[in-house]
C-alpha cells in the first residue's frame, strides 16, 4: 500500500527569524516530522528500523524556496517516497499555502546503517519491497556526486562549534538540520540581513556525535552563491578530520 503524508501546521513565533519569516531550520524539522510519520505508516520508523539494529541516513537533501510563509500562516507539508534502490530510497516534501500556492519543494536521498557497526548497508527487504505512490510530478533524483562537491575551496569564513547534547538525535548522531543552522549562522550580518535563502543543496558525508569539534567553513562562489564544507577539527596528531558535509547555497534579494 502507498502512503503520501500530509500534515498542517500554524507557524509559531519561535519557528521564524528576525523578519517574521520560517526559518529554514524550522522549515527543515517540519519536513522531518512529516517524514517520520509517513514512514511509521510503512512501517520503515525509527523505531521499526532500530529493532532490527539499523538507522536512517540522510545522504542528500536539495531545498528550493519559492516564497517565505510567515508568522501565523497555516501551511501544509506534503511528503511521500518516489523511488527505491538497493542502496538508496528517495523522498519529495512540497510545502503549500492553504491557497495551494507552492512555497517551497524539496528532493532527498536516505540510506540505512548498521547501529553495530556505524556502516552503510543494502536496504532490507522489508525496505525495498515498499510501494510508492505513482505519481507524475515527482522530482529528479539528486545527483551522487555534485558539481559543487569536487570544486576547488579555500575557506574565507570560518568557525568552530562543539556538537552539544541538543545537537543528537535518536540515532546517536548529529541531526542533519542541525548543520544547516551552523552553517546559517557562520554567514555573514550583511549576507543575513539584505538576502534570504533561495536554494541549499546538501551532501552528507559522515556522522558526528557529541563532543566533537567541527569546522563550518564557506567561500562565495558567486555574488549569490557560496560553497559550505563542515568537517571535523585537526587531530591531535595533526592530521585534518574527516568532510562531515560540504553544500551549495544561493540567496536572493528578498521580495517586498
Amino acid at each position: 500500500m502507498a502512503f503520501i503524508q500530509t500534515d498542517t501546521f500554524t507557524l509559531r513565533g519561535y519557528e521564524t527569524d528576525a523578519f517574521g519569516r520560517l526559518s529554514i531550520p524550522a522549515l527543515m524539522n517540519l519536513m522531518q516530522e512529516s517524514a517520520n510519520r509517513n514512514a511509521i505508516d510503512y512501517k520503515i520508523g525509527i523505531n521499526d528500523l532500530a529493532q532490527q539494529g539499523y538507522g536512517w541516513m540522510l545522504m542528500r537533501f536539495r531545498l528550493r524556496m519559492h516564497q517565505y510563509p510567515r508568522y501565523g500562516q497555516t501551511i501544509r507539508v506534503v511528503t511521500y517516497p518516489t523511488f527505491v534502490e538497493k542502496y538508496f530510497i528517495y523522498r519529495d516534501f512540497q510545502v503549500l499555502a492553504e491557497d495551494g500556492t507552492l512555497l517551497a519543494d524539496a528532493a532527498s536521498t536516505w540510506l540505512v546503517f548498521s547501529t553495530a557497526k556505524r556502516t552503510m548497508v543494502p536496504l532490507p527487504d522489508f525496505i525495498r519491497t515498499l510501494s510508492p505512490p505513482q505519481l507524475t510530478n515527482t522530482l529528479p533524483k539528486l545527483a551522487l556526486k555534485p558539481h559543487f562537491q569536487n570544486n576547488p575551496f579555500t575557506p574565507t569564513h570560518q568557525n568552530e562549534v562543539t556538537v552539544g547534547w541538543l545537537s543528537i538525535d535518536q540515532n546517536q548522531h548529529v541531526n542533519n538540520v542541525a548543520y544547516v543552522a551552523w552553517l546559517i549562522e557562520s554567514m555573514d550580518d550583511k549576507l543575513l540581513e539584505t538576502r534570504e535563502l533561495a536554494e541549499i543543496d546538501l551532501v552528507y558525508r559522515t556522522e558526528s556525535h557529541r563532543g566533537d569539534r567541527l569546522l563550518v567553513q564557506s567561500v562565495a562562489e558567486t555574488d549569490d552563491s557560496l560553497i559550505h564544507r563542515i568537517e571535523q577539527s585537526s587531530l591531535p596528531s595533526g592530521d585534518s578530520g574527516k568532510e562531515v558535509l560540504v553544500a551549495h547555497s544561493r540567496w536572493r534579494v528578498p521580495s517586498s
